[in-house]
Parts: structure tokens; sequence; C-alpha cells
């Protein structure tokens, strides 16, 4: 994702405050029906619960959040019209909130609505991680709020965005009866849902918000997103005039030309294996990081990469996208295709003749993470590894597997965050889906601490300088960056773009042709 100086300011930044919109009825402007296909229902309709990616369409639609990001990287204000870091440390952030909004419901949307919508996702949240080093959220005027840290913070105003959608405003009738907030909508964006319409499952409909502060972004009468799991059926049903826009994978993009789609991509996702056990407290090989190494040194990337995504990805060995602040460009070949190289490291390490070990994985959406890990682990085989693989197909099943800290390597997807967060869940000794056993260095430690604190322009050498550390120490087998990809039919849509990272934004961009 681009994020070029996200919550990197030392400074209050001040910016200009979006058009308030027009008067009338949506309904008099607004097309007829917009249907988008999605291959799996929402892990939840609450914002702080809802899973970053695979959610944000049935979320955005009925959740405003404080700042807007474009696809190009580009923060602009939502319901936020100027916010920043006060002082240095990046542990103080203040922010304005836009006059006269309110809620679906009709209640007002001021500073303190807000300060409790965020203290409720922070605290309940799917990514506590990333919340962690918050202290206290104050509503310090009737539009002004405050969130101190009590560890410096630098990735704010990402958190507070329509991807990651920790400022996706909760209405204070929602905080009321949180239970409900998985099957109802309780936000202050264009939509609402209507649960009449809407089958949990299969299909959620989304209908105009009457009180929307902004009339002219709602560009339709109804919003339906249809859950397909299939990928062949979904892309038919796109192809077939049943829908208008959907996710498709890499080998899925000749089929859509070729019924008259058009194709938007961009790098949203890096995946591979993640050698978790860095301790070797289940399998004591992985402690040794010529082992670790051993096992990168043995992965054709290239060749999966060509095999699985085609010309939508890239080989790499890092975990990080081009214009995010870690991101090292040479990193993507610090482990070159070498078999001998690996056969010499295990024998060095006093495993010539390998080892096995339990894996978990991933079988959910277009992304082909279980097909990479099985690619590894069959070039793995050259070495003598054997692998015991446990393949999940729920986000629940994933989020119970891998963190129950039973399986010392995990195949991995994740997506283009700011180094600050990732090292939340990767790098620091939190226990997470991504660092089960809250592996730990003093040195990496040191570096992070330094660069979070430090001000922009001394960030990216920084977190750069942790990026190197953790790919030379073998932490994971990274094997591809891949692009997210859409297809969307031109003559019946118009605003489906594609940016680093970036979901296209289906509640103010997407419009009638």
């Amino acid at each position: 994702m681009t994020r070029r100086g996200l919550g990197c300011g030392l400074t209050l930044l001040a910016l200009l405050t979006a058009a308030c919109g027009t008067s009338g009825d949506a309904s008099n402007k607004a097309g007829t029906t917009l249907t988008v296909i999605s291959p799996s229902p929402p892990a939840s309709l609450d914002p702080a619960k809802a899973n970053v990616g695979s959610d944000n369409w049935f979320v955005n639609l009925a959740y405003d959040t404080l700042i807007r990001r474009g696809p190009d990287g580009r923060q602009v204000p939502d319901l936020a019209v100027k916010w920043g870091y006060v002082g240095a440390g990046n542990k103080t952030f203040e922010f304005t909130l836009r006059e006269g909004v309110k809620f679906a419901d009709g209640t007002p949307l001021d500073a303190k609505a807000v300060a409790a919508s965020l203290d409720y996702a922070r605290k309940n949240g799917l990514n506590v991680s990333w919340t962690s080093a918050i202290e206290s959220v104050t509503a310090t005027g009737p539009r002004t709020v405050r969130i101190q840290c009590a560890t410096p913070h630098p990735a704010l105003p990402f958190l507070l965005d329509n991807v990651t959608m920790l400022g996706s405003t909760i209405s204070q009738k929602g905080l009321a009866d949180p239970g409900k907030l998985g099957t109802r909508s309780f936000g202050a964006g264009p939509y609402v849902l209507d649960v009449a319409q809407t089958a949990f499952g299969d299909h959620y409909t989304y209908t105009p918000n009457p009180y929307y502060w902004d009339k002219s972004k709602i560009h339709w009468k109804k919003v339906v997103v249809k859950v397909v799991p299939n990928p062949n059926s979904a892309l038919q049903a796109v192809k077939t005039g049943q829908g208008e826009a959907l996710a498709i994978g890499s080998d899925q993009v000749g089929t859509a030309r070729a019924g008259g789609l058009t194709i938007a991509d961009t790098p949203v996702f890096f995946l591979g294996v993640n050698l978790a056990d860095r301790a070797g407290k289940i399998v004591p090989a992985l402690k040794d990081v010529r082992v670790r190494q051993a096992l990168n040194y043995a992965v054709d990337r290239g060749a999966i990469t060509r095999a699985l995504f085609g010309e939508y990805g890239k080989p790499t060995t890092q975990i990080s996208l081009p214009g995010l602040d870690g991101f090292t460009p040479d990193l993507d070949a610090r482990y070159p295709y070498d078999p001998q190289k690996a056969r010499q490291l295990l024998a060095e390490a006093g495993y010539p003749n390998g080892f096995s070990l339990r894996m978990e994985t991933q079988a959910i959406g277009p992304f082909k993470l279980d097909a990479a890990t099985q690619a590894v682990i069959q070039q793995w085989k050259g070495l003598g590894i054997r692998v015991d693989l446990v393949s999940d197909t729920t986000i629940g099943q994933w989020l119970g597997n891998a963190t129950s800290g039973k399986f010392p390597a995990l195949g991995f997807g994740y997506g283009g965050n700011p180094t600050y967060t990732l090292s939340l869940d990767w790098m620091l000794p939190h226990r997470t889906a991504f660092n089960p056993f809250a592996s730990e260095d003093p040195q990496l430690t040191k570096i992070l601490a330094a660069a979070a604190a430090a001000p922009a322009d001394r960030q990216p050498a920084l977190y750069q300088q942790a990026m190197r550390w953790i790919v030379d120490q073998a932490w994971f087998v990274s094997v591809a960056r891949m692009d997210g990809i859409w297809a969307f039919d031109p003559k019946k849509i118009t605003g489906l773009a594609a940016g680093p990272g970036y979901i296209p934004d289906l509640a103010w961009a997407v419009a009638p042709k």
C-alpha cells in the first residue's frame, strides 16, 4: 500500500475540508442497483471485528470512516477534516470532526460518539495488536478528539482510514447493544443495511442513508453484495449481467477480458511460509538460522510465481510492497534458488537428511495461498523435509490454528502495511497469528523503537534496516507478492480503481456509467 508519510508528521496537519454535499433526495440522482460479487460472507458486519480486505465492501457502505484513502494513497477528509500528531515522538494525535454530521439513526455524530466508537474498536477489534499502544481516547471539545499513546504509534492515520476501518464510526445506539453489530448497521455511511432484503450468508442489501452529509456521494438506489463462493460461477455471474464487479484470480483474467470485462490490478498481498518456531520449541532444527536460510535457498520463487500468478505476481523474499516505508528493492533477490547451498547449510547445521514438521495453511479466497504452500513443500522434499499439512477453509479455523502454538510453520498471506503495524504482528514479542510463539530479538526491538519515535524523514531507513534484519535471519520464506485483481463491466459502472494495497471504494467512487 502506498502510505508515503502516513502518521509521521510532528505538527498538526491542516487539510482543506471537502464540500459538505448537496441537498435534495438522493434517489433523484442515484442509479438503480449495483451488484458486486464476494467469494465469502463477512466475518462480521461489526467494523471492529470485520476482516480487513475481505469484509471492506460490506462495512464501508454503511460506515463512514474518519479519513478516506484513494487509490493513489492520498488521504482526504471524511468524518475528520484535519488531523495530525502534536509535539515530538508520535504519541499524541488529534483530529477535528466535520460539522453537522448525523448517524443513519438520526443522532448527532460528535466527539463523544467518535471517542466511544474508537474505544470500543481498539478494545474489541480483531487487530488489537495494532492498537495496543493506545492509552486513551478523549473528546477534548464538541468536535475534537485526542488519541494518547503510551509508546510511539506513527501509523494512526493508516488505522483510521477506510481500508483498515478502525475509524469506521459506530453510533451510540449500536454500542449500547453490541450483540447486534454483527447483523445490523449503526454507521454514518452513505448506505444502510436493509435487513428485510438481506439473506445472511447469501446476499446483503444496502439502501441510501437519508441523513448522509454528502448526498452527491450516493450513486445508487440499492447496492447488493452477493456471495458466490465458486470463483468460476462468480465470474460467470458478472459476464452474464447478474453483477457488475468482483475480485478474481490471475488465471481468470483471460476469461474476464474475453467476456468484455475491464481489469484493474495492483500489488496488495504477499505470501509464503512463516517459520514461526524460531526458538525451536517444537522443531529444534528451526532454531538454527542456517536451517531457516536453507529452507529459503531451496525454493524456486520465480517458477512458483509464474505458475500461480503469471504477470500478476513478482518473486520476493521480503514482507513488504513497493511504496511502503520498509520496502527494500534488493531484498527481492536475497535468497536465489540454490538447492546445493541449501543442502550444504542443512548439513552444517546437523540435518543432512532433513527433518519433519507440521504446517498450517489457508484454502480461502482467490489468493492461492494453499497452492503456494504446497509448491514450497514439494520443493523442500528434495532436502528431506517432511511436512504434515493442515488446510483451513474458514477465517475462524485459520485464526484458531494460527494462534494455537501447535504449528511450527504456517502458510501466510498478508496485505501491505506500514512497517510499524507490520512489526506489531510479525517482529515484536506479541503473540499474534503471525508470531504465535512471540519471537523476539533485542537488536530488532531497538531498531523498531527508534523508528516508531522518529521524524518522518528518518523512518524509512530504520524500517528498511529492520526488514533487512528479519530477512537475513530468515524468519519466514516469503515467495511472492501478488496483485489484487478486479474485473468489472465498463458499460455499466465507472470509478472502480486500483492502487497499491487499496480496496476499490464502492461507497464513494463506483458510480453508474
